[in-house]
């Protein structure tokens, strides 16, 4: 099975340990950019099935702790929690495919919080 990168897991952690109110708020600023067109989620690098595996273990993992909390808050935050941070894990881990400006989309709602991220691979 693949390790998740060093730069990926600080991430998870990071993120996994935000508050529900700013969870709640980079899902809404999720929900307008692919509204608006602005972010594609089916454009986020793919990982292999076993990078995948690995990076989706860590983020239930991360979350698993806060799944009552999450899941007591609005319909769907502890999924839409998942679902944000692996996808913006993905972006992360394959940020070399990435132009810098597709970096910034995949990553803004995060860093906007003061999440810490690695710099685009140029």
């Amino acid at each position: 099975m693949s390790t998740v990168p060093p730069e990926v897991a600080a991430f998870v952690a990071a993120a996994s340990g935000l508050p529900e109110r700013t969870l709640d708020t980079i899902r809404q600023a999720a929900a307008t950019a692919v509204a608006s067109g602005v972010y594609d989620p089916s454009a986020v690098p793919k990982l292999s099935a076993a990078q995948f595996s690995a990076l989706n273990k860590q983020v239930r993992d991360a979350f698993a702790p806060r799944c009552t909390e999450l899941s007591a808050g609005r319909p769907g935050g502890l999924r839409s929690a998942i679902s944000r941070t692996t996808q913006t894990a993905q972006a992360i881990w394959k940020r070399d495919r990435l132009t810098v400006d597709e970096y910034v989309g995949f990553t803004e709602a995060f860093a906007a919080h003061g999440v810490p991220l690695p710099h685009h691979a140029l």
